[in-house]
């Protein structure tokens, strides 16, 4: 993923899932994702991993938050601002459905 990534609007009432039509297998600690409509592969480390798996399902960023700040040693501000970083770089990648939170 491209490092030059402008953080979007990324605020507690949107939800982020997983694009469908996405492959992705754990390989040792890391998470390995296949976009076939893209043609491209992503490789993501433990942290960013997690937050895939937690995007299964419709997920916002507070829940995310919650979810990883008892598991790593860092402070919720830093986890918080990480992890939206993230969602941006998957949503201009095209491998998240992003909506309102209470949209169907």
């Amino acid at each position: 993923m491209q490092d030059d990534v402008t953080i979007a609007a990324v605020t507690t009432d949107r939800l982020y899932r997983q694009k469908t039509r996405l492959l992705s297998a754990s390989v040792g600690d890391q998470v390995i994702m296949m976009s076939v409509e893209l043609g491209r592969y992503f490789n993501l480390n433990p942290v960013a991993g997690r937050i895939w798996q937690l995007l299964a399902t419709p997920c916002s960023l507070d829940r995310i938050v919650a979810e990883l700040a008892p598991i790593y040693d860092a402070p919720e501000e830093t986890i918080r601002a990480e992890a939206a970083h993230f969602l941006t770089r998957l949503e201009g990648e095209g491998l998240l459905i992003v909506t309102a939170a209470g949209e169907g």
